[in-house]
């Protein structure tokens, strides 16, 4: 059986330099409701994932909370390995053996896209996500390990594409 991380970037969220740090900058209003739209689309795309992962950084915890409410997965997981910076592959290496089909990641730039990168073997910065961007890697079946290249780009969507398609 094929699984399926559905890696999420947050919404559009509190600009730098505000009062708020850097964890603490949550998604701004417009950030809230096209992230709500992004998330609507995804579920008409029957991307439903058997869990959530969040970064614990606010504007990623809000943006898996909205996927929760909204019925994109059944439960919410906040993992501090997803924080910026942090490195996700111990994490994600676990998962395998646990029963899923397809778990999304909800968390920050450059890191979502260096994952799947990673995952998809390719250079570092060969692909970007946008805010509220979604890419969709399918890992090969029966891994032990998650090697470089051992997943295929399945999806990758800009809100803008998303929701242009919602007709």
């Amino acid at each position: 059986m094929a699984r399926e991380l559905l890696l999420i970037r947050h919404g559009i969220a509190v600009e730098r330099g505000s009062t708020a740090t850097d964890e603490e900058r949550a998604l701004t209003t417009e950030g809230r409701a096209r992230t709500r739209q992004v998330l609507k689309r995804l579920l008409r795309l029957e991307l439903h994932s058997d869990s959530l992962l969040s970064s614990p950084f606010i504007r990623a915890r809000q943006t898996a909370e909205l996927a929760l409410q909204l019925g994109l997965g059944d439960t919410l997981n906040v993992r501090d390995e997803l924080a910026p910076g942090q490195d996700p592959l111990p994490l994600l290496q676990e998962l395998l053996a646990e029963e899923w089909k397809r778990v999304a990641v909800f968390g920050h730039e450059p890191d979502l896209s260096q994952l799947a990168c990673h995952l998809l073997g390719c250079s570092t910065n060969s692909l970007q996500l946008k805010k509220a961007g979604v890419a969709l890697v399918e890992l090969e079946p029966g891994l032990p390990q998650l090697e470089p290249g051992n997943g295929q780009l399945k999806l990758l969507l800009s809100p803008k594409v998303l929701l242009e398609g919602k007709k």
